[in-house]
């Protein structure tokens, strides 16, 4: 495995762990945005393993498709990966335009972090690491 996707899936397992301690203690927004993080560098941990250049961007839409180019079926829905990539404004103040309701609830938390845990399950998959 690259040294580079070593780091891409290191970094995404800290966020992956920030968001499981951060729902205990019911800090939602957070949650949110970590799962988010989570999934993005999962993605692109891929990617780089397969040197596939990729913009700097957040959108887990456009990482998934170019996933999906290389074969990878990653397990996220496009209802999924759209919700997340609207979380991830949870570092920005509700009223631009965060979720329709406004800040995240329990139940966002963990439906964010529910698709978090389904993408590293498949990345651990495709691109062991002996981490489980």
């Amino acid at each position: 495995m690259r040294r580079e996707t070593e780091e891409w899936l290191r970094i995404a397992y800290e966020e992956y762990q920030s968001a499981s301690i951060l729902i205990k203690e019911g800090l939602y927004r957070m949650v949110c945005y970590h799962a988010q993080q989570t999934v993005e560098k999962m993605l692109k941990a891929i990617l780089t393993e397969h040197e596939v250049d990729f913009s700097r961007t957040h959108n887990l839409l456009d990482l998934k498709n170019a996933t999906s180019a290389l074969g990878y079926h990653v397990d996220l829905t496009d209802e999924d990966a759209a919700f997340l990539s609207s979380i991830y404004r949870a570092r920005y103040p509700a009223i631009l335009g965060f979720l329709p309701g406004g800040d995240p609830v329990s139940q966002d938390a963990a439906n964010a972090l529910h698709i978090a845990e389904m993408v590293v399950k498949f990345v651990q998959s495709v691109l062991p690491t002996g981490r489980s």
